[in-house]
């Protein structure tokens, strides 16, 4: 068919998606007509479009309920469609790259034992973060269960600046919806670790709400958009609702921007709770990091926010410590190895 025949139907309730879409198609069949359907209810917007030439892109990311609805409907109508359907890989407000960076914070600022644990069964991507091939992944220490040693801690873990890594598998689990408890793991790893960072790639289901129920401190991050904050403030009714106090889980508001969004009061107002840091938005900052496969450079507005937080965490870890040698009194010779048992996952 001529380049000039294609019809192109961009799905979606926003503009976002269709700013991004339009310079592609543009640059590719300049000659195609664009037709644009603003918002996902298609009753009778696809009767007069007809299928002949047509390829359809629809936007899953703003609401994934409604547009797999209008997937149906697409289907249903005119099943000789190309559909192509944009969703995100993961959460898309950047924790994986916000919990490598915290670890490696935590090491830098004193935590001598830090481990940071890649515990998203599906698309893990501490791997390219670091530049590393996973050998081994989480799921060798799941396998091991009760027989699980040290030894075989060592032979599953890198090491990276410094810091150990437990990297996930190098495809995605099968069946990993069904995924049970991630306490081997965790409860394996403060035995060994001053800090323990575990970078979760879903906030729902067992897997994660067992990690969470294992942890200090749940960190939930998120940007100053709407949908990001809808998607926190429904993940932490979630928590809630499965018996992880509120006062366990820190927001922090990741890419920043003052002049885009919603300002720090409003969040704390919406989410009616308190922001435990902010991260600016540097694009290009972070994205040099990424591709040298280093943590964002000290020297940076976020590089020294993440920093910050690390070092909030350490004294809060330094406060606790305090508190059980008081507690112990003088003979309290155990008190050097309840540091084993401190960890922020």
């Amino acid at each position: 068919m001529a380049a000039e025949s294609w019809r192109i139907v961009l799905v979606t309730p926003g503009r976002k998606i269709t700013s991004e879409l339009l310079p592609l198609v543009s640059s590719e069949i300049p000659s195609a007509q664009v037709i644009e359907l603003q918002g996902y209810p298609l009753d009778g917007k696809l009767g007069d479009i007809g299928p002949n030439g047509m390829i359809c892109f629809l936007d899953l990311i703003a609401d994934e309920d409604a547009g797999l609805q209008a997937l149906a409907k697409i289907v249903a109508a005119m099943p000789s469609v190309p559909v192509i359907s944009i969703i995100p890989a993961k959460g898309a407000c950047g924790a994986s790259t916000f919990a490598f960076n915290l670890a490696a914070q935590l090491r830098k600022g004193g935590s001598v034992r830090t481990l940071l644990a890649d515990l998203d069964p599906v698309t893990g991507t501490q791997t390219f973060q670091m530049k590393l091939k996973p050998n081994f992944s989480f799921l060798e220490i799941l396998n091991q269960g009760a027989a699980l040693d040290a030894d075989i801690w060592r032979g599953v873990v890198q090491s990276y600046a410094g810091m150990d890594v437990l990297l996930s598998p190098d495809s995605p689990v099968e069946g990993a919806q069904e995924m049970g408890n991630t306490r081997p793991i965790l409860d394996s790893a403060r035995r060994l670790y001053d800090n323990v960072v575990a970078d979760l790639g879903n906030a729902y289901g067992e897997w994660a709400l067992s990690a969470a129920r294992a942890s200090d401190d749940v960190f939930l991050v998120t940007a100053n958009e709407l949908p990001a904050l809808q998607a926190a403030q429904r993940v932490m009714n979630y928590y809630e609702n499965n018996s992880i106090p509120r006062q366990r889980i820190h927001l922090v508001i990741n890419r920043f921007n003052r002049d885009v969004g919603l300002t720090k009061e409003m969040i704390e107002t919406a989410l009616q709770s308190d922001i435990y840091q902010l991260i600016n938005s540097d694009y290009e900052g972070v994205q040099r990091a990424l591709l040298d496969g280093k943590p964002i450079q000290d020297s940076t507005s976020i590089g020294k926010q993440i920093a910050q937080m690390a070092a909030r965490i350490l004294d809060k870890d330094a406060g606790k410590q305090k508190k059980k040698a008081e507690k112990a009194g003088p003979t309290g010779t155990l008190s050097g190895l309840f540091g084993l048992f401190s960890r922020s996952t």
